[in-house]
């Protein structure tokens, strides 16, 4: 994030909310398909407006509390609320992966000055969202590669955690850890005997 704001104020591309999720997405849409990580370390999924991430929120609350950054609320041509975002007076210096800072410059370089509708359009134009848009779900999560969206474990996962909870705690066997032991043991000359015919073998 830090990355891209500072790429549009050298370029004078204004960014808002919804601009700086679809231009993340699309430079980690373009990393994966140059066969390299997502660069955002983010999640995305299928929202009304493309493709989102929850933790884009929490990482502008975080950047806005360190003086990193800075939100602006303002009122757009058509007098809707526009929520802009913008580096504070000095560019911090950032650890960010060098082919991902290049991509990151040069779809704010070709993309910064489209509007937040064409960039929304562009974005439900990728194989992500295509896949997404053919199952007709929203909120799925995208599968960056094109293929279909990737299932949520989340739901099942709580349902495994509400079973475990709700078991017996489990009851070590009286003597059972000693048996184990002594089993171990009692195969240690076999082991030994094994690993040297291994070891001769070579």
């Amino acid at each position: 994030m830090v990355q891209l704001l500072s790429v549009a104020r050298a370029s004078g591309v204004i960014v808002n909310r919804t601009k700086l999720a679809k231009l993340l997405f699309l430079a980690d849409f373009e990393a994966v398909d140059l066969g390299s990580a997502p660069g955002s370390g983010v999640e995305w999924r299928w929202r009304h407006y493309g493709p989102y991430s929850d933790t884009l929120r929490e990482i502008e609350s975080d950047l806005e509390r360190a003086g990193i950054i800075k939100v602006i609320e303002t009122h757009n041509f058509y007098g809707t609320l526009e929520v802009r975002l913008a580096l504070s007076a000095e560019t911090p210096q950032v650890e960010i992966d060098e082919k991902f800072a290049e991509i990151v410059e040069r779809i704010v370089s070709e993309k910064g000055n489209l509007s937040a509708t064409q960039l929304k359009d562009l974005t439900y134009q990728t194989p992500p969202m295509l896949a997404a848009q053919r199952l007709g779900r929203r909120e799925v999560r995208l599968d960056l590669t094109g293929g279909a969206p990737i299932p949520d474990l989340e739901p099942g996962l709580q349902r495994l955690r509400a079973i475990a909870l709700a078991m017996p705690p489990l009851e070590d066997e009286v003597g059972a850890v000693e048996e184990l032991t002594a089993e171990i043991d009692s195969l240690s000359e076999l082991r030994r005997e094994s690993t040297g015919r291994m070891l001769d073998g070579d």
